[in-house]
């Protein structure tokens, strides 16, 4: 059988647009494949070098002394979990100090977090100076890392080494104003406890795992008297663990009230 004049391979210009078609694909099909090649995913950044922050240490002294450092602390908290400003939520704060003392508060968060006590009606959260669990950390405290105050409190020769990377630091830091610096934002953090409560409207339960803490460290000498003036007024029950292995929800394990505060290390 003879084609009919409209078959494509004896029209001329059918076999024309055919082709033309075929090498727009092809080209189309080309840019697709190299843009995905040579393009990450807006969830893969790529890697960019760590960069010290460094800022004038009486400036920082002046704002982590500041109230209203505490109401800031506060704000990133909730902004994480709502829940810690949620009427009926029971918040738990967590305190260490000296060694082998920050594992047994990570597993306490993560034990109240993520166990049984996070699903009950109304839930229970915990948090600590760094942030709402061990993954994600306030803003503020981030800040404080970047700033590497105590690399800054050890120059050599008029340099700093941070991440094996030496510095020139336009404000020269001392160990007493690193200490402080410190010092402040563990005040400012212990007393958020009072708008935790207010908000919640009840008491924040304080874990304390400080066993061969030194007296003149920052746990005994700023963190428990800014604690001991808010269980003065009804906002926090204060716990000290007997021991590392202590369990948040067995109270045979802790000693409670401030009045009963373990005596520190020599």
């Amino acid at each position: 059988m003879a084609p009919s004049p409209d078959s494509p391979l004896e029209n001329p210009r059918i076999l024309l647009l055919a082709g033309i078609v075929f090498l727009a694909c092809i080209l189309a099909a080309s840019f697709l494949l190299s843009g995905a090649s040579s393009t990450a995913p807006a969830s893969c950044p790529a890697a960019s070098s760590h960069e010290p922050v460094f800022v004038d240490p009486v400036e920082k002294l002046r704002q982590v002394r500041d109230p209203a450092y505490t109401q800031q602390i506060f704000s990133e908290a909730v902004a994480y979990e709502p829940l810690l400003a949620t009427p009926g939520t029971q918040v738990h704060m967590g305190f260490y100090s000296a060694k082998g003392n920050h594992g047994s508060l990570l597993r306490l968060l993560d034990t109240v977090n993520e166990g049984p006590a996070a699903r009950e009606n109304p839930p229970n959260r915990a948090i600590w100076a760094m942030g709402i669990n061990g993954y994600y950390p306030y803003p503020s405290w981030e800040r404080m890392m970047n700033e590497h105050w105590y690399e800054r409190a050890f120059p050599v020769n008029g340099s700093v080494l941070i991440f094996g990377e030496s510095y020139r630091d336009p404000y020269p830091v001392t160990f007493e104003q690193a200490d402080a610096i410190w010092a402040g934002y563990s005040e400012r953090f212990a007393m958020m406890a009072e708008p935790v409560a207010k908000a919640t409207g009840k008491p924040v339960k304080i874990w304390c795992f400080v066993g061969g803490a030194k007296a003149n460290r920052i746990f005994y000498t700023i963190e428990l008297p800014a604690l001991k003036k808010l269980e003065e007024k009804g906002l926090v029950e204060i716990y000290f663990a007997k021991s590392q292995d202590a369990e948040w929800n067995n109270m045979a394990d802790w000693i409670k009230g401030s009045a009963n505060t373990p005596a520190p290390a020599a």
